[in-house]
């Protein structure tokens, strides 16, 4: 199968794999050869594929994935907000981010509106930072 995780900055993977999974939002979410189309919206968290070189590891942000026969085979597309490979995340820093924003969503007076989801979203990315540092 041919993975392409893409950003709006461009390409951050593109390779052959033999699996993957994902943080979808209903739930993880595996992918082997021959799977049936498929469409599924992403949340933040990590992305994990297999390639002949072992276990890679993606954190990622919210998104979409989707798997598609062509004509040149299977591909898995991740379109999604954020990417960065677990080995190149700062963990301290994505920690030292994630503990601010604890602080802000604890002592959130606002309406749980379009600003208070905005501010959920970037401690999701935060989390999944750590998560993909922590497995990459």
């Amino acid at each position: 199968m041919k993975l392409s995780v893409i950003t709006p900055k461009g390409a951050l993977v593109d390779t052959e794999v033999q699996e993957v999974s994902g943080p979808g939002v209903l739930g993880e979410f595996g992918v082997l050869p021959k799977h049936i189309p498929f469409l599924s919206a992403l949340r933040p968290g990590t992305l994990t594929y297999k390639t002949n070189d072992g276990v890679q590891v993606v954190a990622v942000g919210a998104g979409l994935l989707q798997v598609a026969s062509t004509s040149t085979g299977e591909t898995v597309r991740v379109l999604v907000d954020n990417a960065v490979a677990g080995k190149q995340v700062n963990r301290e820093e994505a920690t030292r981010r994630a503990a601010e924003l604890d602080k802000e969503i604890s002592g959130w007076k606002g309406e749980l509106g379009t600003d208070y989801q905005a501010l959920i979203a970037r401690r999701a990315w935060a989390q999944a930072q750590i998560d993909a540092a922590d497995r990459g």
